[in-house]
């Protein structure tokens, strides 16, 4: 049975008994930005589990893309080593949100499993939890399993938790006998182990997990509403259903496969080319469903693990002889196997093959390069391990992500010093740390000795614009002074925010400047200030933010949030921010995204903005720890650091983040919110500026302002401005090019005067000479020239700062090499030149040309007799 076949019973059997197909969430988790990538069917239904929200349909069956080659479960190392280790998976899956439970969930499996699908009853075995005396009685005596094929295990196995805490529970898992050809004869016997611990032969397809308890800190107690979750890979089905035990030979890999055996001429049955093709095969898959969901290749964070992924497939490619554009001709076949299940995938195809057409180029650049540096680390080696500090140079030098130097390393027979190698990457973070502000490149460890004996800085700006403060310590640098003081209304810059600004009001004396507030390590505040100051430790001071200023940044901040969530309520949920900056007078946010957004998503975006302010959402902030606010769905910036507590920013039911930022107390505060520009920052992200408030007050003022003058100038009424102004667009346009004509009709006539000076080559050709003014179109007037005289050949010297620029040009019919002339005559001028027989340019000194003139008569003749 084909795959395409497979997913469509799938669905169709869970639909008849009550179920909603839900489409696949996208692979970038929006429900839990800690998440790597979406690795489970579950993940887009957390909020149902754990009651935070209620479905649309208590039962639910979704085909979900997954990938995992990142963080917790990251199968990377294995892919194309074993059977059934893919870093992109395809997960059926079936649902229930306190409906049916063990029961059902069982007898729908096994009816799925061995009458829809056929699979023979004989070959299927299954686990329970140790404690799920329940389930093990429904196997036996409900589904009439014999006790010798249903085995007991323990929580490592047969237990499942979301996290920390939250909604767990036990489950059965059902194996597949691939046969005792498939026996691991090196497999040793385990304390209460059975013949299941045997995973070559042996294979999970399919884990029903019975949500029925709740994990919090204090304790673990019985859901009020127990509930279902299964999984089963549709890789390790098709593997069963087509009668092979590698995944990679069923037709969720073939057609890729082929492929590649076509684009390299290398044969998959090849032993030598068999682990290369496989991981290509598996890695494009991932590749190509992470772009077209939104990750786009970076150093960090996912954009790096899609950018590892991509060069290990080139590494291999590299090794079939395929390397160039493999990737991006793989692109097709992809969706080939994947058909129609993932249409909004399909349709950012291009940007797919633009991506990993861009990458494979990339690195291709400094591959041969960095496996030159490897191996000749290697020869200098000790024959067991590498050096770390080669390995980061490889890393940091050439694009080597680790893993590839290991893999690389481990074909020689060596290991990788990796402990040295980490230290390498600390002492480059070290190095980072020192650069702080503007490039002053600072020492922060003044800084980390204050956090150390004083502790955090106390910030009360959320609620506060002023505050009595203790002066803490003074760090002096090279522009400004770090000041530091037990507490503060100030925000230092962080989260795209800008710093505030204000006054340092001493009990005595003058009030200084703040310019800048930063957080030059994590917990401490400090306040930029002009040197020259009379601060001291101990000091007694107010401090006074600039309080309008701070009013405008809280504006922006909060509209950026609107922003966000407005962006994925129109775009989809491919769209991840990329990045922020807000400051007084606008704001930015870049996002991913895969093309320029229209005329239409522009203005629906900045009205679903709009609609949310005049909405008078109540914004509010709540800390709680890091697992509840991923409990209630709270969004964070990927690859941010978050503690164990984390505040989490509320507006209305539109938009929860994490967020540390200041922010106003109603969106009906922000006023007004219109978008100034859209564009792009790069490949797949797009950039939107935006103002609110009285800065967009004045900016839409300003544009009406500039919309009168028009009107007057133009002498049109509004509604007419937009077709007055093209009608005389069209019109200038008009003009432009008769007086271009003209133009053209000037310079020929001129030339006719310049092209007099003409020296008979032979009885059919002559040679024209022409001394050019500075600046002329050598190569325009030459083809003038020869559209009015084509036998003849035309020499042209025009001057150009201190050196002559030179032309020699001929109709391609005739017998002459004009780059041969050129190239033996320019000497003479102390110049050289080149092109093609037809036509050739070069330059000389400006000297006496009359013997290079000569030089080029003679050699000419030459050539016609």
């Amino acid at each position: 049975m084909k795959v395409q076949e497979i997913r469509k019973r799938f669905t169709s059997f869970f639909e008849k008994n009550g179920h909603q197909k839900i489409n696949s969430s996208s692979l970038i988790p929006h429900n839990d930005k800690t998440l790597m990538f979406a690795n489970a069917g579950m993940n887009q239904f957390k909020d149902y589990f754990t009651g935070q929200s209620t479905p649309a349909s208590k039962r639910a069956t979704t085909i979900q893309k997954c990938v995992r080659a990142g963080g917790k479960h990251n199968d990377l190392e294995n892919v194309g080593l074993t059977a059934r280790h893919h870093t992109f998976f395809e997960m059926l899956g079936n649902f229930s949100f306190g409906d049916y439970f063990k029961k059902d969930a069982i007898e729908m499996a096994w009816k799925f499993l061995t009458e829809e699908l056929n699979i023979d009853k004989s070959k299927l075995y299954v686990t329970v939890h140790h404690s799920d005396d329940e389930a093990f009685d429904l196997w036996e005596n409900h589904i009439g399993l014999s006790k010798d094929r249903i085995f007991k295990k323990g929580d490592k196995d047969n237990f499942w938790e979301m996290g920390e805490y939250g909604p767990c529970g036990p489950c059965s898992e059902i194996f597949y006998d691939h046969g005792a050809q498939y026996t691991d004869k090196d497999l040793l016997p385990k304390d209460g182990g059975d013949i299941l611990d045997d995973e070559l032969r042996y294979v999970e397809i399919w884990n029903l997990v019975f949500m029925q308890f709740e994990k919090s800190p204090s304790g673990t107690t019985p859901l009020p509403n127990p509930s279902i979750d299964t999984g089963m890979g549709l890789e390790r089905v098709a593997a069963v259903l087509q009668g092979k035990y590698w995944n990679y030979d069923t037709d969720c890999f073939t057609p890729i496969i082929q492929k590649i055996e076509s684009i390299s001429g290398k044969k998959y049955d090849d032993p030598k080319y068999q682990s290369a093709i496989r991981i290509i095969s598996d890695h494009v898959r991932s590749c190509v469903m992470l772009i077209t969901d939104g990750v786009t290749p970076s150093n960090e964070g996912r954009g790096y693990v899609l950018r590892r992924i991509i060069r290990r497939a080139v590494r291999y490619a590299r090794e079939l002889g395929a390397a160039g554009h493999l990737m991006k001709d793989l692109v097709p076949e992809v969706f080939t196997v994947l058909g129609d299940e993932y249409p909004q995938n399909k349709e950012n195809v291009s940007l797919a093959e633009k991506f990993l057409e861009l990458e494979e180029q990339k690195f291709l650049e400094t591959l041969d390069n960095g496996m030159k540096y490897l191996l000749e680390e290697i020869k200098k080696s000790d024959g067991k391990v590498l050096d770390g500090k080669a390995a980061f140079k490889l890393y940091d030098t050439y694009g080597f992500p680790l893993d590839l130097t290991e893999v690389i390393s481990n074909e020689k027979g060596l290991s990788v010093n990796t402990q040295a190698f980490d230290q390498a990457m600390e002492e480059r973070k070290e190095e980072s740390r020192k650069s702080w502000k503007g490039g002053m490149n600072e020492d922060k460890t003044p800084f980390f000795n204050i956090l150390e004996k004083n502790g955090e800085t106390n910030f009360v700006g959320n609620n506060q614009s002023s505050c009595n403060a203790t002066l803490i310590d003074i760090v002096e640098m090279r522009e400004v002074d770090a000041i530091i003081f037990d507490q503060t209304p100030f925000y230092g810059e962080g989260g795209g925010q800008v710093g505030d600004t204000g006054e340092i009001r001493p009990e005595n004396g003058e009030a200084i400047t703040v310019q800048d507030t930063q957080k030059p390590v994590d917990g401490l505040t400090a306040h930029l200030v002009s040197k020259g100051h009379n601060l001291k430790s101990g000091d007694k001071v107010e401090l006074i933010i600039e309080s309008q200023k701070r009013k405008l940044i809280q504006r922006n901040h909060s509209a950026t949030h609107l922003l966000q969530a407005a962006l994925i309520k129109v775009l989809g949920d491919h769209v991840n921010q990329s990045g922020s900056m807000v400051n007084s007078e606008r704001l930015r946010f870049d996002f991913t995204h895969m093309q320029a957004m229209t005329s239409e998503e522009l203005k629906n975006v900045e009205n679903l903005v709009n609609q949310q302010i005049q909405n008078a959402l109540n914004v509010t902030a709540e800390t709680m720890s890091l697992d509840k606010a991923r409990g209630k769905g709270a969004m964070a910036l990927f690859g941010e650091k978050y503690g164990d507590e984390v505040r989490v920013l509320t507006m209305g039911d539109f938009s929860i983040e994490l967020c540390g930022g200041t922010h106003v107390n109603n969106t009906s505060d922000i006023g007004l919110f219109t978008i100034v520009s859209e564009s792009s920052l790069s490949t797949g992200v797009r950039r939107l500026e935006a103002m609110t408030s009285s800065t967009a007050h004045n900016f839409l003022k300003g544009r009406s302002d500039i919309l009168k003058n028009l009107e007057l100038l133009t002498n049109s009424k509004e509604n007419e401005l937009v077709t007055k102004v093209q009608n005389q667009i069209k019109e200038i346009k008009s003009l432009n090019k008769k007086m271009q004509e003209l133009e053209q009709k000037i310079m020929q006539k001129s030339s006719d005067n310049l092209f007099e000076n003409m020296t008979d080559l032979n009885n059919d050709h002559r040679l024209c000479i022409a001394e050019l003014p500075e600046g002329s179109d050598l190569r325009k007037m030459s083809d003038h020239f020869i559209d009015k005289n084509p036998n003849d050949v035309v020499l042209m010297l025009s001057p150009k700062k201190d050196k002559y620029s030179i032309l020699l040009k001929v109709n391609k019919k005739l017998s002459i090499k004009c780059n041969s002339v050129l190239g033996e005559a320019l000497p003479l001028l102390g110049g050289r030149g080149g092109g093609k027989p037809d036509m050739a340019q070069g330059s000389g000194d400006m000297i006496d040309t009359s013997e290079f003139k000569s030089k080029v008569t003679e050699l000419l003749k030459a050539q016609l007799n």
